[in-house]
């Protein structure tokens, strides 16, 4: 044998040319001698990070990067939109975009931003438009935006209560108004007043009887609302709007003897003579008994001029004055002669206009006033000046402006400074403006990452170092700007990291790492020298070392195990003989032969074991098998959903959430297939406790999507726990514990010491019980083992709607059913999973405790080529307590327990009146259509309708007996529904044409043949009953396709409303029938006599109206109860429109054939055989009417 000494010289595979490319989508490759280096595209990242080699282990992909995530990306006021590698960021309605920072806009810098009379108010955002005072907005809002409103004046004389009060009489004013009084009447204010000139007006009464010579001289005044009246006193007379007095003394014998008459006002009196007084001490006497004696009147008491006077005696009289600040309404130096009433009373100088300077108070005394500055005037020279309080430089405290007002002032804190008690505006000593520490408020003033100073009335920023502004550092409010910190990106700029590094940016810092094959040495990345290492290469092999690598090259005589030139690692070896090339099936099928030095090995391929481990001195012990579990490719490898996921092309956007935990499923069963060390069974379940998180917790799929992700993850978690069992010395029985799923396995080293030997797994709550001899019966090759899952939060999504039991199909919705446990999983190695001769016992624990009237039913997922469903095939039940279901199974299954309610309910008792009324109304149906078609005297207009009526309606039936509950395949169900939904709204669509005809019928009864004289086509008739529902269905079905069809029944979906496509039309149909029937009712009494003498006679009015009530029950009231099945009497109406509505047919039959007389005749002739009649009585009925009649 000769031996060949030359090397081959294979070229390099550049993996980064193949299809698909080596390091998938939105990546960069980078071809190297014998491998390739992935890097991720920018806006892209991977776990297992950039430069990635396959050496390096792990699944490189490159998935886009949320930058919105991350805070500080966009401005403030302004919405991140992450895109595929990529960001954008766009301002908020109301900001603008300037310098990278979303400004505010002023809208009220446009001065047609606001409607005139109104005054615009710029906010953070937006803007608003008040109106001023005195104008409203034309819609009636607060505040108002865009062209479209305006301000309209407000007239507030039409306003109740009356704007200025009631006396008086207001005019309108653009945006004001203006008052004044009626006669009679005053304010305070004057006349023509206007809000603008402050003060209250109010219109009171003027009692003009306390004016001077309102009324004439000796007369009384008496005041009224607004006006006053005048009444002369006794003793007077009027003459001429003037009191004269009436002259008592014209009579000689008025006074007594010594005594002078004196006529007084109102009277007269006898007064002695000046110098004389009565006798009696009276001022006036009458009659000759008394005598006259002289009178000092200033001495009586009280005072005769009364109180603040000043009485002079005179002879025979007196006269009164008033004292300084009283007046009499008769003046001073007055005399009794003079006449009137003398009062001294107190002048109120406050009143008279120009007392008192302009702010001041003036204070009315008895017999003078006073007048006093407001607060904040002084007087000087008798005038009220303003105090400048600004003036006094300690009127305000430090750090504020004083600001003088009319009267007033008021101190106000400096920016950067803020009041002691916190208020705006401050007076007083005891108020002080304190600086404000901006750099301690939260959120901090200067951002995150920075540094901030507070300064007196200001504060000062700076990043820290690695982050920079675009204002720069030392950065004051007064500059102007957005100071913001940003993380400075070193790894940019060139240098920073020595040759031979790879730069990583973090926040606020970077670092810098050295390549493969170099080391770190004073900040320099130096070539690592592997030749130094004795054993960098293999036994008969010299290295070379390279920058940054190195290569072994075989000495001569020797080749490299895989042809190569140059080879790296302790796996690469050189050989004298290639044996494995020599002989392709050296090793055997599904195997891989690696050749040593002298010598070979063997081992398996990916999904391939050997039960025996390879040995040169026994070859024939190894052999390649298959694994004894399903990888990705055998899990459901038919199903769409699954395909759908799986076949490269850009997932649509509503199913890529789905295909995310699709595909994270397939994740965790990749890894163990492709795996050739242990499989960790703890990271499996965490891994897969993360999926069912996600999955189960927070679904948001559809029955079909559940089914398949639930199918997929029972699958994964059985086949990647047969996985660990591979490697026994690895995996050891074990408990592994997460908060979603329990596991529990056992490694089988050993037969069974006793005939009944049993194997305990327990998982949370639940048990499962099998016998060593059942493990001997799996027909396991090499490691035997089992193991019990318990998945937690899975039951409430795989619930009882995925139940079907294939023996009472029709009760599956008929019963009250309820998923009362964990969902569980036996496994076992062997390929050998059901028909075992000792069944597998499961212990369930009951999610809520067993009541009586319920029974446990144990069920086990059947997996189809479409998903999956609970069945109670191959399992029972052989014990049930309140807290526990035991079930036995002879099979290895992935297990629940459903509960069922023993009780009927509602659903199954309107399942039976349902079907059984529909059975009956389709045999009524039947009859009505053969005795349309065959029955010769009844055929017109009328009851060709009635017959395409009952044809719609016995197919509808028909169908809805015999396919509503064929929910298993979505298309089918879809396509029933859709022909329900035409053909019941072909039943209504005909009911209106029934109506309709009906309707012209009864109005047009003097033409007796109405339908024959008007010609209506037939054709016409049906292109309007049958295209119309055809029309109707075409519409729904093309904006909603995925309306047709329900998980539970094959009907329009009610989820989202499209069942108003159905209700809609019925809706219309039955109240356009509702108003044509009753104007029948309406007009059907008035023409009917008038038709002919021979019907009018008949007297057939209460038949008439007996069928037309029937007309309208058959119409419309059966279907008018289903839309009523919401509240208290949803059930009595459920239980209404059941009975009524499948009866329907029946009531047909009943209406327009038994109450039909010469329906009644024809049958009767079919009976008995008896031919028809050479005459007949001419009749009418709803249903027919003659062609011909007699007329007198």
């Amino acid at each position: 044998m000769e031996t060949d000494l030359s090397i081959r010289d294979d070229s390099d595979i550049d993996e980064c040319s193949q299809s698909p490319p080596a390091c998938g989508p939105h990546s960069v490759c980078r071809n190297l001698p014998g491998s390739y280096k992935c890097s991720c595209l920018p806006g892209f990242s991977s776990p297992t990070g950039d430069d990635w080699i396959p050496a390096k282990g792990g699944r490189f992909a490159c998935v886009d990067i949320n930058e919105c995530l991350q805070s500080g990306v966009c401005p403030e006021h302004s919405q991140c939109t992450n895109s595929l590698g990529s960001y954008s960021c766009s301002c908020h309605v109301g900001f603008t975009s300037t310098n990278s920072i979303c400004e505010d806009v002023d809208e009220c810098a446009n001065p047609r931003a606001c409607p005139e009379h109104a005054s615009c108010r710029n906010s953070v955002g937006s803007y608003s438009c008040v109106c001023k005072s005195g104008f409203e907005s034309s819609t009636g809002k607060m505040g108002i935006q865009g062209p479209g409103e305006t301000c309209r004046d407000i007239d507030e004389c039409s306003q109740s209560p009356p704007a200025c009060g009631p006396h008086s009489v207001c005019r309108n004013l653009p945006g004001s108004y203006k008052c004044s009084c009626l006669p009679g009447f005053s304010s305070p204010t004057g006349d023509d007043w206007i809000p603008a000139k402050g003060g209250r007006f109010a219109c009171v009464d003027i009692n003009e009887c306390l004016q001077s010579g309102v009324c004439p001289e000796h007369s009384q005044c008496t005041n009224s609302l607004g006006s006053y009246s005048c009444s002369c006193h006794v003793g007077f007379t009027s003459t001429n709007s003037i009191c004269e007095d009436v002259d008592e003394c014209a009579n000689p014998r008025a006074c007594p003897e010594h005594a002078s008459c004196r006529n007084s006002v109102g009277s007269y009196s006898c007064v002695c003579k000046s110098g004389f007084e009565s006798s009696t001490g009276k001022m006036g006497i009458q009659g000759p008994g008394e005598t006259c004696r002289d009178i000092d009147e200033c001495s009586q008491s009280p005072p005769a001029c009364g109180p603040h006077s000043v009485c002079r005696n005179l002879p025979g009289s007196y006269k009164c004055s008033c004292l300084p600040g009283f007046s009499s309404p008769t003046g001073d130096d007055w005399i009794p002669a003079k006449g009137g009433r003398f009062a001294c009373v107190d002048i109120n100088e406050c009143l008279q206009s120009g007392v008192c300077p302009e702010h001041s108070q003036c204070t009315n005394s008895l017999g003078s006033y006073s007048c006093s500055c407001h607060v904040g005037f002084t007087s000087t020279n008798s005038i009220c000046e303003d105090v400048d309080e600004c003036a006094n430089p300690r009127a305000c405290p430090e750090h504020a402006s004083c600001r003088n007002s009319v009267g007033s002032y008021s101190c106000v804190c400096k920016s950067g400074f803020e009041s002691s008690t916190g208020k705006m505006g401050i007076q007083g000593p005891g108020e002080t403006c304190r600086d404000i520490d901006e750099c301690s408020q939260s959120p901090p003033a200067c951002g995150p990452h920075s540094v901030c100073r507070n300064l007196p009335g200001s504060y000062k920023c700076s990043c820290l170092p690695g982050f920079s502004s675009p204002t720069g550092d030392d950065w004051i409010p007064a500059k102007g700007g957005r100071f913001a910190c940003v993380d400075i990106n070193e790894c940019l700029q060139s240098g920073v990291c020595p040759e031979h590094s790879q730069c990583t940016n973090s926040l606020g810092s970077y670092s810098c790492s050295c390549h493969v094959g170099f080391t770190s040495t004073n900040s320099i990345c130096e070539d690592v020298d592997e030749c130094a290492n004795p054993r960098a290469c293999p036994e008969h092999a010299s290295c070379r070392n390279s920058v940054g690598s190195y290569s072994c090259v075989c000495k001569s005589g020797f080749e490299s195990s895989t042809g190569k030139m140059g080879i790296q690692g302790p796996g690469e070896t050189c050989r004298d003989v290639d044996e494995c090339s020599s002989n392709s099936t050296l090793c055997g099928p599904s195997s891989v032969c690696t050749n040593l030095p002298g010598k070979y090995s063997c081992s398996c391929l990916p999904g391939f074991f050997s039960p025996g481990v390879w040995s040169p001195e026994k070859p024939e012990a190894f052999k390649c098998t298959g694994v004894p579990f399903k990888c990705k490719e055998d899990v459901m490898p038919n199903n769409e959903w699954v395909q759908l996921c799986q076949d490269g092309a850009a997932v649509k956007p509503k199913y890529v959430s789905f295909c995310a935990v699709m595909n994270a499923t397939f994740s965790v069963l990749d890894d163990a297939c492709k795996k050739t060390t242990a499989v960790s069974l703890k990271n499996t379940a965490e891994r897969f406790a993360s999926v069912i998180e996600k999955t189960f917790t927070r679904s948001s799929f559809t029955k079909e999507e559940i089914s398949t992700l639930a199918t997929v993850l029972l699958k994964s978690v059985e086949s990647t726990t047969l996985a660990s069992f591979l490697k026994p010395s690895a995996n050891v029985s074990q408990t592994i514990q997460t908060e979603y799923l329990d596991i529990e396995s056992k490694v089988i080293n050993k037969g069974c010491t006793e005939e009944d030997e049993t194997f305990n797994l327990k998982a949370k709550g639940d048990k499962m019980k099998i016998w060593c001899s059942t493990i001997k019966e799996s027909e396991s090759t090499g490691i035997s083992g089992v193991a019990f899952v318990s998945f937690e939060h899975m039951e409430s999504v795989l619930d009882e709607r995925f139940f079907q039991d294939p023996q009472t199909p029709w009760a599956n919705s008929k019963r009250k059913l309820k998923m009362n446990s964990r969902i569980v999983s036996g496994i076992i190695t062997g390929e050998k999973k059901e028909g075992f001769s000792k069944p597998v016992i499961y212990t369930l624990e009951n999610i809520q405790p067993k009541q009586n009237f319920e029974s446990p039913i144990c069920v086990s997922w059947n997996t189809d080529g479409k998903g999956g469903r609970w069945t109670p095939s191959g399992c029972v039940t052989l014990e049930a307590s309140e807290t526990h279901t035991v079930c036995s199974c002879n099979q290895m299954v992935n297990l629940a327990v459903i509960m069922a309610s023993g009780e009927l309910t509602m659903e199954f008792a309107l399942f039976v009146i349902s079907h059984v009324g529909t059975i009956f109304s389709l045999v009524c149906l039947a009859v009505a259509i053969i005795t349309f078609l065959l029955c010769r005297t009844i055929r017109n207009h009328n009851t060709y309708i009635h017959l395409h009526l009952c044809v719609c309606l016995f197919l509808a039936n028909l169908l809805f007996l015999t396919g509503a509950d064929k929910t298993h395949h979505q298309i089918g169900c879809a396509i029933i529904a859709g022909f329900l939904h035409y053909l019941f709204l072909a039943c209504f669509f005909w009911m209106l044409v029934e109506a309709v005809m009906l309707f012209l019928m009864v109005r047009n009864l003097k033409v007796v043949n109405y339908f024959s004289s008007h010609n209506i086509k037939m054709l016409h008739l049906c292109a309007f009953g049958y295209g119309l529902p055809g029309l109707v269905v075409f519409v729904a079905a093309n904006i909603h396709p995925q309306g047709y069809g329900m998980y539970n029944r094959c009907w329009l979906n009610t989820e989202k409303g499209f069942i108003w496509s159905f209700l809609g039309p019925v809706c219309t149909i039955i109240v356009v029938n509702s108003i044509l029937l009753t104007w029948t009712l309406g007009i059907l009494r008035q023409k009917l006599s008038s038709l002919n003498d021979e019907v009018s006679t008949l007297k057939d009015t209460r038949l008439l109206t007996f069928k037309a009530f029937a007309q309208i029950f058959i119409l419309g009231c059966s279907w008018v109860l289903g839309i009523f099945q919401i509240g208290p009497i949803a059930g009595i109406m459920a239980y209404l429109f059941t009975v009524i509505n499948s009866l329907q047919g029946a009531f047909i039959f009943l209406i327009h054939c038994l109450l039909n007389r010469q329906v009644r005749e024809a049958y009767s002739r079919c009976i008995t055989g008896k031919t028809k009649p050479g005459s007949q009585t001419s009749g009418i009925s709803l249903s027919s009417v003659p062609s011909a009649s007699k007329t007198g």
